[in-house]
C-alpha cells in the first residue's frame, strides 16, 4: 500500500489550507480519510470521489455524508473498490479503473441547512445525494492526490 496525505483548501481561495486528507492506495481499491474546517454549523455536507483514471476519464461517486456539529469541524473517511461504481452522479467514466495510477479529488459539497421534520427524508437525501439542496448546493473545499 502507498499513502500520500494532502491539504484541503478552499475552492474559491486554494491559498487558504482548511484541513488535510489522507489517501491509502492499494491493487484492489482507495481509503482516505479527510479532516476539515470552516464548515456551517447544521448544514448537511458530503464528500465526492473525483477519479481521474489513466485513460482521462473522469468519474465522480459519493464518498460520504454528515451533519456538521456546532464547531464546524468534521471528518471524513471511506473506501472506493476498482470497478465499484456506487455513488455515480457524472463523468465520462463511471468507475474507478485504476487504484494506483488515477489522480484522486475529493470535493467536499455542503447542501444547505437541515430542517428536520419539514419534508420526510429530506435530510437523509442531503448526505446522501448530489442535488439535494436546501436551498441551493456549494462546493466548497477540495483536496487533490496524485498518483507517485
Amino acid at each position: 500500500a502507498t499513502q500520500t496525505t494532502s491539504d484541503v483548501t478552499l475552492i474559491s481561495d486554494p491559498s487558504m489550507v482548511v484541513g488535510t486528507s489522507t489517501l491509502t492506495r492499494t491493487e484492489s481499491g482507495i481509503s482516505f480519510t479527510l479532516q476539515t474546517t470552516g464548515l456551517e454549523p447544521g448544514h448537511a455536507v458530503t464528500v465526492w470521489w473525483m477519479v481521474t483514471n489513466p485513460d482521462g476519464g473522469v468519474a465522480v461517486l459519493y464518498a460520504t455524508g454528515r451533519i456538521i456539529g456546532k464547531n464546524g469541524t468534521a471528518q471524513f473517511g471511506g473506501y472506493l473498490q476498482v470497478g465499484d461504481g456506487t455513488g455515480y452522479v457524472m463523468g465520462d467514466d463511471t468507475i474507478l479503473e485504476d487504484a494506483l495510477e488515477a489522480t484522486v479529488a475529493f470535493v467536499v459539497r455542503d447542501h444547505g441547512p437541515i430542517n428536520p421534520g419539514v419534508i420526510p427524508g429530506v435530510i437523509d437525501d442531503q448526505i446522501r445525494t448530489f442535488g439535494a439542496c436546501n436551498p441551493t448546493c456549494a462546493d466548497l473545499q477540495i483536496s487533490v492526490h496524485h498518483p507517485s
